[in-house]
């Protein structure tokens, strides 16, 4: 299991499953919010970010592809900062490697909150 400030992302065999954290209050309604937002960003077809695949309406939960998450050495040879120019998208993510990683061939970014 990984955690971040709003959420906890298990990643089990082929997906990542995110949930609102549950420290406290205030954090799990960001994190409902941020999985809203994911699930959201999936369905109007944000293709550089991670695709969701279910989710539970309200928030309480996304399920997605686990992507393989680059190295440092991946990420500081790829020219982030070209590919979001060329998406036309501020991407919601940190401009950190754990922050990317491949679905196939296709670069993605993804929250896992590494």
């Amino acid at each position: 299991m990984e955690y971040g400030t709003t959420r906890f992302v298990f990643l089990v065999d082929k997906f990542a499953i995110k949930i609102p954290s549950i420290k406290e209050w205030r954090l799990f309604l960001l994190g409902l919010l941020a999985n809203m937002q994911e699930a959201q960003w999936s369905k109007i077809g944000w293709v550089e970010l991670c695709p969701v695949l279910f989710s539970i309406p309200g928030g309480f939960l996304i399920v997605m592809h686990r992507a393989r998450i680059l190295n440092n050495e991946e990420f500081l040879l790829l020219d982030i900062e070209q590919w979001i120019e060329e998406s036309g998208h501020n991407i919601p993510v940190e401009m950190k490697a754990d922050s990317f990683g491949y679905l196939g061939r296709k670069l993605v970014a993804v929250d896992y909150g590494n």
